[in-house]
């Protein structure tokens, strides 16, 4: 792993997670010595109709449910929140203890018992193919599964879930949506057309999908491609991600064997450290 606090100076890298949520990020970039540059692609909000919330405590608290398994912070936030919004809080943590509960990674985890919420499993690949290849080692034929996420989730995870022979059902707990500031996506077409941007961190698919619809009215897609393919270092992630990108006709330049964002850098300053010296 790169120690060195200067990896990344004299860089910009974007970072494509919602407003709000970009300070950790950006404190690590700076530790490295890179210039942090935020470019929202999600805008997170919370759910108007919370009857499925509801519906799901009342499965919880009758114990019907066999797994829960969290896919992100904002997962465990939301569906809390909308438990105090129901006056609920307590029936959903007397739920989970009855419950196996996963968290996808070490962050998600963390939220979950800063909230007195036990964690019985973390995949050992922090992704929802290392969740699947988990449950792979489990006999879940018959049991229900319940996933509390947005719900512009993909539903590869469900779907690998449900030819193991679970019953799954996705749980929307809030709602992700494109951020409606056009100066955000025009802004940063300028940056990426005028070479400002050295490299791009990818945290989902859905931020992917998201940056070329952003940019569609700025950048013709084929123009980007042109520009992550030439001229800038794209960061997926995980696997999911980098699939997603390359079916956008984007090459991936670095994808960290441990999926979270601070691996992403150390790769990402590896990889340059690369470059520098095969140059």
């Amino acid at each position: 792993m790169v120690q060195n606090s200067q990896a990344l100076k004299g860089r910009t890298i974007a970072v494509t997670r919602p407003c709000g949520q970009t300070a950790e990020a950006a404190a690590l970039i700076e530790k490295m010595g890179g210039k942090p540059y935020c470019v929202p692609t999600i805008e997170i909000k919370a759910l108007t109709d919370l009857s499925p919330v509801s519906q799901f405590i009342d499965e919880l608290a009758s114990g019907k449910v066999d797994y829960v398994i969290f896919m992100s912070v904002n997962g465990v936030r939301y569906l809390l929140s909308a438990a105090e919004d129901l006056d609920m809080k307590n029936k959903i943590t007397n739920g989970l203890e009855k419950t196996v509960n996963v968290a996808v990674g070490p962050r998600t985890a963390q939220e979950l018992k800063a909230n007195k919420i036990h964690v019985n499993l973390i995949p050992e690949k922090y992704t929802s193919e290392g969740i699947t290849e988990s449950f792979q080692q489990l006999r879940i034929s018959g049991k229900r599964i319940y996933i509390p996420r947005t719900n512009a989730a993909s539903t590869t995870l469900k779907e690998r879930l449900e030819s193991l022979g679970a019953s799954v059902k996705e749980v929307y707990v809030y709602e992700s949506k494109i951020p409606v500031d056009e100066h955000i996506a025009k802004n940063f077409s300028k940056d990426l057309s005028a070479l400002k941007i050295h490299a791009i961190v990818f945290g989902s698919s859905l931020c992917v999908k998201n940056m070329f619809k952003m940019l569609a009215k700025h950048i013709a897609p084929r123009r980007l491609c042109n520009l992550l393919n030439k001229h800038i270092t794209v960061v997926a992630i995980g696997p999911i991600t980098a699939e997603t990108l390359v079916k956008m006709g984007a090459n991936v330049d670095v994808m960290p064997e441990t999926h979270l964002f601070k691996e992403a850098l150390e790769a990402l300053a590896m990889h340059w450290n690369k470059a520098h010296h095969n140059a």
